[in-house]
């Protein structure tokens, strides 16, 4: 009998985390958008590739908030890679330093992109819903779009990576967390915002 409860309990147990599972992939999946890739830009050889966990940076806070690069660093990341071509190009702490100094960081270190619009030389543009052409109509300007995607793992959470460009079908990401270039594919093709900035002195 004993033996009978342990192995009710243990499935019961089995179950509720499957389910857990399935409700959290649904929840995390909610109001994005599956992309597709049709026309190629090439990946420009001067882009500069940052991580947001770089020992250089990664223990700047943003703003006045607990957080910090390493933790939550990754759109002032990608923000830098995409200005870095730019005469305005700043590293990711040197951005960091700058909003803060600005007040483009909110209390809990949220990007207010109308602040970052005002700063001299910055342009944000803000998408206020989704759809793929944004992506095209910046990357056909020589600007890179900030996306907002889920990393894949059990209990995922929201990242921002920067599209630098299209190849064979596929757009080509910088992800502040990786050494290498990765794939909007490997985010299963899905958006959940679209941002671009861009510096013109």
């Amino acid at each position: 009998m004993r033996s009978n409860k342990k192995i009710i309990i243990a499935c019961g147990i089995t179950i509720a985390i499957l389910a857990l599972v399935f409700l959290s992939q649904i929840v995390k999946n909610r109001g994005g958008l599956n992309v597709k890739c049709e026309v190629d830009y090439p990946v420009s050889e001067n882009m500069v590739h940052y991580r947001q966990d770089d020992d250089r940076w990664k223990t700047i806070h943003l703003g006045e908030s607990k957080y910090t690069m390493e933790s939550s660093g990754c759109i002032t990341t990608c923000i830098a890679s995409a200005i870095s071509e730019s005469s305005g190009a700043l590293s990711p702490g040197g951005v960091a330093t700058l909003l803060s100094e600005n007040g483009v960081f909110d209390a809990a270190g949220n990007m207010q992109w109308g602040a970052l619009d005002k700063l001299p030389g910055f342009n944000a543009e803000v998408y206020s819903d989704l759809d793929s052409e944004y992506i095209d109509e910046c990357l056909s300007q020589g600007r890179y779009p900030i996306v907002k995607i889920h990393r894949k793992s059990l209990f995922s959470y929201h990242h921002f990576v920067l599209i630098i460009g299209a190849e064979n079908g596929e757009y080509i990401c910088m992800d502040p967390l990786k050494d290498t270039y990765t794939t909007l594919k490997d985010y299963s093709n899905r958006i959940y915002s679209v941002r671009c900035v861009w510096y013109e002195p």
